[in-house]
């Protein structure tokens, strides 16, 4: 029996999908303290890195995803820098590309939330995100009753961080975000509600959004003798897609909602010669 299982999975939008990565500052913190434990203050953004549990972050992916939101904030200020291959050069490009993409927003404008950008210029997506939505699809079975797949929340912590993976560490959706007349990315604006200081406040939150229809594919490595290696399995998940699809406003506002084609293939990873199968 071979260790793996591999499926090809195709997603299509059926409503708009927001853009997730917040400013470059933010970015540098949360990412660099889930992949190496970096940054002091952890606790203060736990929350944010949960959709990173079990997700283990190489150096090199770690600085493809940076450029990624540094594409992306140099595109919307119209300044350009040749980016560098490190993180600690990164991070210092960081201040500068936010820097000019605050002078180049409105005034009174709040910093939108927008989509990681390849070399370019077109936006990408890791692929931690669909791997987050299917766990998180998982637990929302487990949680209600439903033990079918997964036991309990240990077994929905285990099988999301080691059976299931994608092979691909980006993908590229089929068409590009919103744009205006002048090409610049189009934004959805939403109001929210927080509290501070025992007050309601309510802000808008703004983001580049991707068109209904768009499609993304990618390739899933299952482990053989999991649970999760089965077509209905993976269906049933899937189909939760509906209701609680990708990126931000997923909730109330049923943004990221898709459905879905997956189906086992025969595939051979490149490994280097000599390693491994």
């Amino acid at each position: 029996m071979t260790t793996f299982t591999y499926y090809k999975l195709n997603l299509k939008l059926l409503t708009e999908q927001l853009g997730t990565c917040t400013e470059v500052s933010i970015y540098e913190k949360h990412v660099q303290e889930k992949a190496k434990k970096e940054i002091a203050d952890a606790n203060r953004l736990a929350k944010k890195l949960s959709k990173y549990k079990g997700v283990e972050f190489s150096d090199e992916k770690q600085a493809e995803e940076l450029k990624g939101i540094l594409r992306s904030y140099m595109q919307r200020s119209g300044v350009l820098h040749e980016l560098p291959n490190t993180i600690p050069e990164l991070v210092e490009l960081a201040a500068l590309i936010k820097e000019e993409f605050e002078s180049s927003m409105d005034e009174g404008g709040s910093a939108p939330t927008v989509f990681m950008r390849d070399k370019d210029g077109f936006p990408m997506i890791s692929t931690h995100m669909i791997l987050g939505n299917l766990k998180e699809n998982l637990k929302i079975m487990t949680n209600n009753g439903d033990k079918s797949i997964a036991k309990s929340k240990v077994s929905v912590g285990e099988m999301g961080a080691l059976d299931i993976k994608v092979v691909e560490d980006f993908i590229i959706p089929s068409m590009d975000i919103i744009r205006n007349d002048e090409g610049k990315p189009q934004l959805l604006e939403r109001p929210i509600k927080f509290e501070r200081m025992g007050k309601v406040e309510t802000a808008i939150c703004r983001s580049e959004y991707l068109p209904i229809g768009t499609e993304y594919e990618c390739t899933l490595r299952i482990r053989t003798g999991s649970p999760m290696n089965n077509l209905e399995t993976l269906k049933t998940l899937f189909d939760l897609g509906l209701n609680n699809g990708l990126g931000q406003w997923r909730g109330s506002g049923k943004k990221g909602s898709y459905t879905y084609k997956v189906e086992p293939i025969t595939y051979k990873e490149k490994l280097p010669e000599g390693w491994g199968r």
